[in-house]
């Protein structure tokens, strides 16, 4: 049995990471832990389109500012809201393709990080960028937000109160 805890938890209601049950227009991704941060990959079908075929800007700002967040988090083991989201898009991400959502940490500071992302193909193509500041979480916050957190058996738990 694998003991190496690489998924992250997710929330029911979430626009990214929900279940359908509980939000109809959840993207129901799994964000996995990597060495270097956090990927997810993403196969967007027609409901996430803002011009035929082209994938909204906004779902993929939503992805990248989720992705990084969870860089940041996983590398400072404490929770983040997002203070400031700079994106750049490439080239457009076609609906029906698959993609790889990834982010890492670059800085910490006492109260915020920053962390970058990208979205690419499966080639390596790159297609959207991102950097991100991320404000620190109180702990009392992130203490209510961990309890309403779903966590499966392989997922990091990665809250540590100061």
């Amino acid at each position: 049995m694998n003991n190496i805890k690489n998924y992250l938890p997710t929330y029911k209601g979430c626009f990214i990471c929900g279940q359908k049950d509980e939000n109809p227009s959840t993207m129901n991704v799994r964000f996995q832990v990597t060495e270097d941060g956090v990927q997810v990959p993403f196969k967007p079908d027609k409901t996430r389109e803002g011009y035929k075929n082209i994938v909204h800007g906004g779902i993929l700002c939503a992805l990248l500012d989720e992705t990084i967040g969870w860089a940041a988090a996983v590398s400072r083991q404490r929770f983040f809201m997002t203070m400031e989201l700079n994106v750049k898009f490439v080239r457009p991400v076609e609906t029906d393709k698959e993609y790889l959502v990834k982010g890492r940490p670059t800085e910490h500071k006492s109260r915020y990080s920053l962390a970058e992302g990208e979205i690419v193909d499966l080639e390596g193509t790159v297609y959207t960028k991102a950097t991100g500041k991320f404000f620190l979480m109180q702990d009392e916050q992130a203490r209510k937000v961990n309890d309403y957190l779903e966590y499966k058996e392989n997922d990091l738990d990665i809250f540590i109160q100061s």
